[in-house]
Parts: C-alpha cells; structure tokens; sequence
C-alpha cells in the first residue's frame, strides 16, 4: 500500500514503474491538487484526507472521489470573481477619510491654519506642512499694508517715547480707502475680482497681508506674474499663491461682531470693512476701463492686420510688376543684343580706318 500522505507526483511515478502490475488509476481516480473536504464523508486519521480519495490505493477502496460542487449565480451561488471588493477607501486611512480630514485639527499632517488662512504664527517653524499650490485664483501680497497701530509703534519707538501710540481714527480711515481704491484699480486691470480683503491684524505673520481672489486662475497668474517684485509706496510686493479660496472660514467672526478678545493678535482674519458702495463704484470704473482698453487693441490689431494686408498687395503688385518686366527684358534681350553688336561692329571698323589713315599720313 501508499502511504495516504505520498502526494508528490515523482515519487508515484517512481511507484508506477517498480510495480507495474498496479493498476493505474483513470482520470477521475487520479488525485487532485487540492484536497477536497466533504461534509458527509468521514475522515481519516491521515492529516485529513477522506479515506476514498487515493481510490484503491489508499486502502479504503470505495471508488472514485465524489464530484466536485460548482457554484452557478442561477442556482443560487455567487461566482468567487464575482464577490465584492472590501471597501477600505472610508476606513481609517482611506481616500475619503483623508478627503475628510484634510485641513482640520485631525489632520496630523497639513497646517489647518496655513490650509484656512495661507500663513502660520509658527512660520517654517511649524511641525506640520505648509502646502503652497503652484496655481491658484487667490493672489496673496504679504506685508504692503500699512497697518496705522504698527506704523504709529514704529514710529513712537524711533522717537524714544514709552507708552501706548496714539492714531488718528479718521485720518487712518481715509488713508486705508485711498490704499484699498489704489489696489483694486490697478489689480483689476488683469479680471475681475471677486474679493479684495485686507488684513487688520497685527501678528507678525499677517500685519499688511492683501488677500485678492480673482475670477479666473489665468487671471491670478498675470496678477502674479507682473505685481510681483512691483513697489508701493516704497515697499517691495512679494506675491504668492494662497490656498485660501472661501474666506468665510478664515475670517474672525467674533471681530465682526466687535467681540474679538484676542484683539489684532488673533489667528483669523480681521478683515476690514469696506462700504458697498466703494466696491459698486470701483467695479464699475474697472469694467470701463477694461473695455476701453480691449477696444483700443481690437482697433491697434485691426489697423495692423490692414497695414499687413497693404504691404502684402503692394509686394504682390511690386511682384508682378517685376515679372512684367522680366518677361519684356528678356523678350527685347535678343534684339538689344545685336543693336550692341553692330554699335561695336561699326565702331571698330571706323577706328581700324581711322588707324589706317594715321599710319599712311605718317608714312
């Protein structure tokens, strides 16, 4: 007999060949790759393996090993490639979870304060990443507002006085209006703006920050592109891409209530107040100007598109004009080539006499 466990393929060959009045088993005694466990037969003490599944060899006899079951989606089995993935993306550390997650206090990796507000108090300092896009439709223009309290500090501290400085509240409000009509004058050249806001905070990584929100991200690229490196009154514009597109979660709402403890020295945004009516009045001369200016180069190209096509029928009336006179030139060359021949035929024989003449008054 063979042992139940003696599967390997070589070492019944070499039984098959010592033995050969064995009797070979048929295609459906032969065993299989993998064992086949089923529920009403009785197993063997053999590692498990049913007592009639090695046929006659295996010394249990009983015949062929029972049919394997298949599972038809009909007959109410599901196909193994059929069966559904496990869904891992809402676990922890799926996609979504880390969609989810992604700029708020759970997030371990990304600076919620930079992803909300595009600066941090901790500067490069920070234990988490500041994620700086390459495009965007918020340019931000770090420092280039005077803030009126840190100006006045400044200023008293040059001077030597010790104490609180004093700002002149309306002076400061006209100063701040002029400042805000300048740049959205000269921002909206390149779109149309959706938002123009201007930090009132004082915290070293947001006194002065401009934040301006454009329609379109090529928009913000030319905005970028030319204000970039720019002066203002003095004062050099460093120009960058923020990540802040929805300034309702970064401003302060307490500030805009007037009941902001932290006073300039808060996380948020304390954006200033700008009447609507500013705003109204400011689009509309930026939308007239735009379109004066569009209708000025539409004119230039038309008159240059002109220009070209005038050139373009002079040289080809110049061209023909020259063919013309090719095609002549060479029609008359023939003619002009014999009237040149006997000019210098007649010639020669004038001066051949002439010589004749000389040397016969000489002789």
């Amino acid at each position: 007999q063979i042992c139940p466990l003696l599967r390997n393929k070589y070492r019944e060959r070499f039984i098959y060949r010592i033995q050969p009045t064995l009797i070979q088993p048929t295609r459906s005694e032969r065993p299989r790759k993998k064992s086949f466990r089923h529920p009403k037969k009785t197993m063997s003490g053999g590692g498990g393996v049913p007592a009639d599944y090695y046929g006659p060899f295996a010394g249990g006899g009983g015949g062929p090993p029972p049919p394997r079951p298949r599972r038809r989606r009909g007959a109410g089995g599901v196909a193994p490639r059929d069966l559904p993935c496990p869904d891992i993306s809402n676990g922890p550390g799926g996609a979504s979870h880390l969609a989810r997650i992604h700029g708020t206090e759970e997030d371990k990796v990304n600076c919620p304060f930079f992803f909300k507000i595009g600066a941090c108090r901790h500067g490069d300092r920070c234990s988490r990443l500041h994620h700086r896009p390459a495009f965007s439709q918020t340019v931000l223009i770090r420092h280039i507002y005077p803030n009126p309290v840190r100006e006045a500090e400044i200023s008293s501290a040059m001077r030597g006085e010790v104490g609180s400085a004093v700002v002149d509240e309306a002076e400061a409000e006209e100063n701040f209006l002029q400042f805000y009509e300048n740049m959205y004058i000269e921002l909206g050249k390149f779109g149309r703006i959706e938002d123009l806001n201007v930090c009132d905070n004082l915290g070293d990584h947001m006194v002065g920050h401009v934040y301006v929100k454009f329609s379109d991200e090529e928009e913000a690229a030319d905005a970028h592109q030319v204000m970039n490196g720019r002066y203002y009154d003095g004062k050099t514009m460093e120009c960058e891409y923020s990540p802040v597109t929805d300034f309702r979660e970064a401003r302060c709402r307490d500030f805009d209530e007037d009941t902001c403890a932290r006073g300039g020295f808060c996380n948020f945004m304390h954006i200033k107040h700008v009447p609507q009516e500013l705003i109204r009045s400011l689009e509309e001369d930026v939308d007239e100007e735009r379109r004066r200016e569009a209708a000025a180069r539409a004119k230039a190209n038309r008159a240059r598109s002109h220009s070209s096509g005038s050139y373009s029928s002079r040289s080809s009336t110049s061209s023909r004009s020259s063919k013309e006179g090719r095609t002549s030139s060479s029609r008359t060359s023939k003619e002009g080539r014999k009237q040149y021949r006997s000019k210098r035929r007649k010639a020669g024989a004038g001066s051949r006499s002439l010589s004749r003449s000389r040397s016969r008054s000489r002789g």
